[in-house]
């Protein structure tokens, strides 16, 4: 395991160009109304089971290898595009986030609060820029967000060798086509 903290840092994982265009998809279905509403940030724009981010999460799962030091299997992307006042509260994620990550895509009216960790661990993010970490293992935050908004991706995991590898796709067995199960996973 490469995680010699609770977490790793990976600055511009995503081009800041990319991390810009997720960004402005989020304000664009904000005012369009294309989104839905979860319970851990209720008044936040959110999306999941979207093509784009789903893309991303293969996309990007090889260098998510590489930083976390496990071979994975991708489990589901989601973003949420948090409004003023909109924080995380804190908490473990789910049997399907063994290694989480969450990219900063863009924010309007100030800088978004940082990622905090237990014990009192605060990580500040810049466009692009990702922290990887043990989701259901660590707890993590955000404090309430003073700006006019920001969009936030997160992509999840599991260990392919480990006792999960059955939340791959988080049990979507058709969001993907077979050619790409197949030429990722055997």
């Amino acid at each position: 395991m490469m995680f010699n903290e609770p977490y790793v840092i990976r600055k511009h994982l995503l081009d800041r160009r990319f991390a810009s265009c997720l960004y402005h998809m989020l304000v664009l279905r904000q005012w369009r109304g294309e989104f839905k509403r979860d319970d851990q940030v209720p008044g936040a724009a959110s999306h999941w089971g979207d093509a784009i981010l789903d893309a991303t999460l293969l996309v990007l799962l090889p260098e998510i290898e590489r930083c976390s030091g496990f071979s994975l299997l991708p489990t589901y992307a989601y973003a949420r595009l948090y409004k003023k006042g909109d924080a995380l509260a804190r908490h473990r994620d789910r049997e399907a986030c063994e290694v989480a990550v969450t990219i900063h895509l863009g924010s309007q009216g100030g800088e978004p609060p940082p990622i905090c960790f237990e014990p009192d661990i605060a990580v500040d993010q810049k466009p692009g820029d990702a922290v990887i970490y043990l989701g259901d293992q660590l707890e993590h935050w955000r404090d309430p967000y003073l700006g006019r908004d920001f969009g936030q991706l997160f992509l999840n995991f599991v260990r392919k060798d480990g006792d999960r590898s059955h939340r791959v796709y988080d049990g979507r067995i058709n969001a993907f086509p077979p050619k790409v199960m197949e030429e990722r996973f055997g």
